[in-house]
């Protein structure tokens, strides 16, 4: 009796040992992501990177920060990988960089939240497989991000996303700081009669574009604008057609802050669901027969989502989509209890048919 006993006692042992080892082997598994490495700046502010790394929860190294030339695409691109990446959860960041616009070096020297990373990677979202269960609706299968960005604004603002697939999330955001660095250890083959203030004049000439040039002159740099991009409100799209039979199918949404969103399910989309996100940039509706692409206006949708929000605190708002007959155009506006306000400088890109 107790030999057998005995033994009952070690097959349990052994069992118990073998799930945790399962849960360990199961944790680390779902801690390798591969992903790129990028890094991005608003439209019409480049920056370039001197130089900069990713590091893990022991201080190792895990990838230096691309160095692609100066950034020429927007706060919603993710920039050029140029070769770099990791598999690892990065905890630290350092990145030294030149913003041409402002003619300054900054750095900034932070942790990361790893494991709000970790859970993000984890998470993933919906993607469109390859099988066709509908006209133009595909099934959704899981996905998750692969590119790491760090996107650089004026006066210092640091962001972080994750991004894959037409889904992109915010990490954080971080502060950096004016360094002085050298131009003579920027530049690879320095001019030893260059000043450093004529190395900032001619980058400030030849990398920033002619009409934010302009603009600096003339208003200065709008500090400040993306953080006031960040803001987040509490609203849905809601499609209002003019026979009251289409729905939408699906929608691709882009943010001002760089956040994007795909949404698949068109049930999910008909439970009209309420969600806290900056104010759009574009998006990108697909009905039954057709689809189109309506991009807003900053300062418009600043103004009459924080006057909703500062007038009635807490009330949800709705951004209406109403097709004229025949789907030649699109109305929008934006409504909370029972005001609304038409939108005036949003642009309809265009309409299409789905066939």
């Amino acid at each position: 009796m107790y030999t057998k006993l005995k033994w009952l006692c070690v097959l349990l042992i052994l069992v118990i040992q073998g799930c945790e080892k399962n849960k360990v082997m199961e944790k680390q598994e779902n801690t390798k992501y591969n992903y790129g490495v990028t890094v991005t700046a608003p439209k019409g502010y480049p920056i370039e990177v001197h130089e900069g790394w990713l590091q893990d929860d022991r201080k190792q190294f895990i990838c230096a920060m691309p160095k692609a030339g100066f950034t020429t695409g927007s706060w919603i691109v993710d920039g050029a990988e140029a070769g770099q990446g990791g598999s690892t959860i990065p905890y630290h960041l350092n990145l030294t960089y030149v913003a041409y616009a402002e003619k300054k070096f900054y750095t900034v020297d932070a942790d990361l939240p790893a494991t709000k990373i970790l859970e993000a990677f984890r998470k993933g979202f919906t993607i469109q497989g390859t099988d066709l269960v509908a006209d133009h609706l595909y099934n959704s299968v899981h996905g998750t991000y692969e590119t790491l960005t760090i996107g650089a604004a004026p006066g210092g603002v640091i962001v972080v996303w994750l991004s894959g697939n037409h889904n992109r999330v915010e990490i954080c955001r971080l502060q950096a700081k004016v360094v002085y660095v050298d131009k003579n250890d920027f530049i690879p083959h320095p001019n030893p009669d260059e000043s450093q203030q004529e190395f900032f004049d001619i980058g400030f000439k030849y990398a920033v574009p002619d009409s934010i040039q302009k603009r600096i002159k003339e208003r200065g740099i709008s500090y400040g604008l993306w953080d006031k991009y960040r803001e987040r409100f509490n609203y849905r799209f809601v499609f209002k057609p003019y026979d009251g039979k289409d729905v939408i199918l699906t929608n691709f949404i882009t943010y001002y802050n760089g956040e994007k969103d795909f949404f698949l399910q068109p049930e999910e989309i008909a439970k009209g669901q309420y969600v806290e996100k900056a104010i759009p940039y574009k998006t990108e509706p697909m009905f039954k027969i057709y689809n189109t692409e309506i991009t807003f206006n900053d300062q418009e949708m600043l103004k009459v989502f924080g006057d909703f929000k500062k007038n009635d605190p807490g009330k949800p708002m709705d951004i209406i989509i109403k097709p004229t007959f025949q789907y030649n155009d699109m109305k929008v506006s934006v409504k909370c209890g029972d005001k609304e306000i038409p939108l005036e400088k949003y642009k309809v890109e265009g309409v299409w048919s789905n066939d």
